[in-house]
């Protein structure tokens, strides 16, 4: 992580993450940005926030190219609606320190310059890359070509096989290239599938 001065960048409808030590992370979208003042609308309400006003709360703004996390503090909460005053105390985290999700999604994964891979599943994916279910016993170092299915359409993508996952046929795969509108479309799923995770975990 590095320190940044940028000012924030909120705009109303904006996805972003409201993180306490306490809470761990809640997805949320941004009301209203006033300056140093923010006003966010968690995503699933959770009745914990009431005890922290007063309290340091981070707001994260996310994309394929990394998170800003701004640190302020909690003023008020209404309903699952937050008020916080930010510190101006700004941190850049980079794009392979982005939370992983569990997701089965197709996948063809084929390579570079060898006539290795094809169909498969992904197992979980993340910013930085995705693991998948190896059939065909793809080398370390194997450049390759990804396309990926998402909900809204395939990304498509350099990689890198860079790990074998938990079994002998799991690989992990690093992504080399995503184009800046295909990683802002797979940070979206990433987040909707914590946010679907969340409201499992509050009716389990």
């Amino acid at each position: 992580m590095a320190a940044v001065t940028a000012p924030p960048k909120f705009t109303a409808g904006q996805h972003v993450h409201v993180r306490n030590v306490l809470l761990g992370v809640l997805p949320a979208t941004i009301e209203r940005a006033d300056g140093a003042v923010v006003i966010v609308a968690l995503a699933v309400k959770d009745d914990r926030v009431a005890r922290l006003v007063g309290h340091d709360l981070a707001v994260e703004l996310f994309s394929g190219r990394g998170i800003l996390r701004y640190g302020g503090t909690l003023d008020a909460q209404r309903s699952g609606s937050l008020t916080i005053t930010l510190s101006g105390d700004v941190e850049r985290i980079q794009r392979r320190e982005f939370v992983r999700v569990a997701a089965v999604l197709d996948v063809t994964v084929r390579g570079v310059d060898e006539p290795l891979g094809g169909e498969t599943t992904t197992l979980d994916v993340s910013g930085s890359g995705l693991r998948v279910t190896d059939k065909w016993e793809l080398p370390l170092g194997l450049d390759v070509h990804v396309e990926l299915l998402l909900p809204d359409g395939p990304l498509r993508s350099l990689g890198r096989v860079v790990r074998v996952g938990a079994e002998a046929d799991q690989k992990g795969i690093r992504f080399d290239g995503v184009a800046r509108a295909d990683e802002d479309r797979l940070m979206r799923f990433i987040r909707d599938r914590e946010v679907q995770a969340l409201r499992a975990s509050r009716d389990a």
